[in-house]
């Protein structure tokens, strides 16, 4: 009776470390997501800076833009390119 006590106990340990062990990611892509890479960003539109203050005032040329009625949203579009061309973006 105890042998079969001890053989049923050892049975279930190897079943729950098996299942632990499957469990256990090996790799971030293992928890059912996959990071994304970092993208670098080329344009500085944070600080004082002349390029931040050359992308502020293109955002606010395309807010203009966009928040007029009867605004041509294609020209703005074309605008914006160009504006962020002119400040190195």
């Amino acid at each position: 009776m105890k042998i079969r006590f001890v053989f049923t106990l050892a049975l279930i340990a190897a079943a729950a470390s098996a299942g632990l062990a499957e469990a256990t990611p090996r790799q971030l892509g293992d928890l059912g997501f996959s990071p994304r890479p970092i993208e670098k960003v080329s344009c500085d539109n944070r600080g004082d800076d002349k390029q931040a203050r050359c992308m502020e005032s293109c955002d606010e040329a395309w807010i203009k833009a966009t928040q007029a009625y009867n605004g041509n949203i294609d020209k703005a579009k074309v605008d914006k390119k160009a504006c962020e061309a002119k400040c190195g973006c």
